[in-house]
């Protein structure tokens, strides 16, 4: 342990150590057995996934290599069989693009098992655990870096701070699908509104296309600033901003 401005810390100093408070980490035996128990379920779907896409292990090697990662054929049967004892983080990244599954299912089977350890003293079901994973979900009580009763607020606060990029980008991804929708629709309005049968109608009929077309184009105006403003807010937060379509100029 060691001394802090006069008090002792409750955390460890060793790099290798799990920063945790020591009151709260769980036996090294529960730790140990959650970890060997999540390398036999990766370990378990890329075989399953591999043997229902028909995939024999050198194809899957093959694969790998193609998209820049080589995993030898021996690897990836002794990562089967668990005679290799665990998966680095780029293999299962990289595995998991070869046999087209997302990732995360390497990791929780959805549609397989009901529940999962998500810690090694915390299970739940398998949908809230891949949920929690893509921060769509809260982490439970064990889940959180405290046990203590006063911090408990003050973690959930820091996980909900940290998902806040995800609801940047997917205000994002919704207001170019706004912006598209109303470009679209202008579009369409203006070529009814060029179309020659357009003389053949009574000016009340006119004015009510124009008036339409008006409308779709404000719109349009609204859904170019308001995605201007929040490519803006996302600078100011300090996110890198996400590519826009080709078909999209905001310039």
């Amino acid at each position: 342990m060691t001394q802090s401005r006069g008090r002792v810390s409750r955390y460890s100093t060793d790099s290798h150590a799990i920063i945790a408070p020591r009151n709260a980490s769980p036996p090294r035996h529960a730790a140990e057995d959650w970890s060997a128990a999540t390398n036999r379920t990766v370990a378990s779907e890329i075989r399953a996934w591999r043997k229902r896409r028909s995939l024999s292990a050198q194809q899957l090697a093959d694969r790998c290599a193609r998209l820049g990662h080589p995993i030898p054929r021996n690897i990836i049967a002794n990562i089967e069989t668990g005679r290799r004892g665990g998966i680095t983080v780029t293999e299962a990244i990289v595995l998991a693009m070869a046999l087209n599954v997302p990732p995360v299912l390497l990791i929780y089977p959805l549609g397989k098992r009901p529940n999962t350890f998500t810690a090694p003293e915390h299970d739940t079901d398998t949908w809230s655990a891949i949920s929690w994973f893509a921060g769509q979900h809260r982490p439970a009580r064990k889940m959180l870096g405290t046990d203590e009763e006063a911090d408990i607020a003050e973690a959930i606060r820091e996980w909900e701070h940290a998902r806040d990029v995800f609801d940047a980008y997917e205000r994002h991804e919704a207001l170019v699908r706004r912006y598209r929708y109303t470009r679209d629709q202008t579009i369409t309005e203006l070529k009814r509104l060029a179309e020659p049968s357009l003389h053949d109608q009574n000016e009340e009929s006119k004015r009510a296309l124009q008036a339409g077309t008006d409308l779709f184009a404000r719109d349009l105006a609204r859904a170019v600033d308001t995605l201007r403003q929040h490519r803006n807010i996302m600078v100011h937060m300090g996110y890198v901003l996400p590519n826009l379509p080709s078909d999209i100029d905001l310039s």
